[in-house]
């Protein structure tokens, strides 16, 4: 049996890249952690074999920097103070406690310009980290691809977020989710529109 197991991690160490690897290791930690976590961890588990790599460390280092500087979505990172970047995957993010995911979305909005211009879409992150806490499940709602054009009386049909909120489904496979779906106090379904800022009484109206 301990034959099959070490040729079984042989096999994934070789098919795997180091990306792979970093991936793979994120995936098993489902939360953040920094280059030598990660490294540590493809080590231990024989994900990647380093051969005769003087500094693996670095290399996980440098290839992390490669998946952020090249726009890789499966992955983000956060700069803890005093501390290194620190890593985690994209689909894990419901993982990560909220005051992470709000200052990384602090830190990027600093980034991209000083004089605190930023988009809107921006926030969207911090209204579903938010949400998720209060047991919503939220989806952005990408309306610039509607058809519904200039008429202003459609303009405000599209929300920029909708929400779910399962309210008696706790145990039991769900209630039996599909028998229960014709009940009133299945489910709760809500609709937010985000604004940067809203300066005047007239400007609230027009938005809603």
């Amino acid at each position: 049996m301990a034959d099959i197991i070490s040729a079984e991690t042989k096999n994934t160490s070789e098919m795997m890249t180091v990306k792979e690897a970093i991936l793979k290791s994120l995936e098993d930690i489902s939360g953040i952690a920094n280059y030598m976590e990660i490294h540590n961890h493809i080590i231990a588990h024989k994900y990647y074999d380093f051969g005769s790599t003087k500094t693996p460390s670095a290399t996980i280092s440098a290839q992390l920097g490669d998946l952020i500087r090249t726009g890789d979505a499966r992955i983000k990172r956060v700069k803890l103070a005093g501390e290194t970047y620190s890593y985690y995957l994209t689909k894990n993010e419901q993982n990560i406690p909220i005051e992470i995911i709000v200052q990384r979305t602090e830190a990027e909005i600093s980034k991209k310009d000083k004089g605190n211009i930023y988009a809107e879409r921006d926030l969207h992150i911090l209204l579903s980290s938010y949400l998720q806490n209060s047991g919503i499940f939220s989806k952005t709602i990408f309306h610039e691809q509607s058809t519904y054009g200039k008429d202003n009386n459609q303009i405000w049909t599209h929300p920029d977020i909708v929400g779910v909120r399962f309210l008696n489904l706790q145990s039991k496979a769900s209630q039996a989710f599909l028998k229960a779906v014709s009940r009133a106090d299945t489910f709760k379904l809500s609709s937010y529109e985000i604004k940067k800022e809203i300066n005047s009484d007239s400007e609230l109206k027009k938005a809603f």
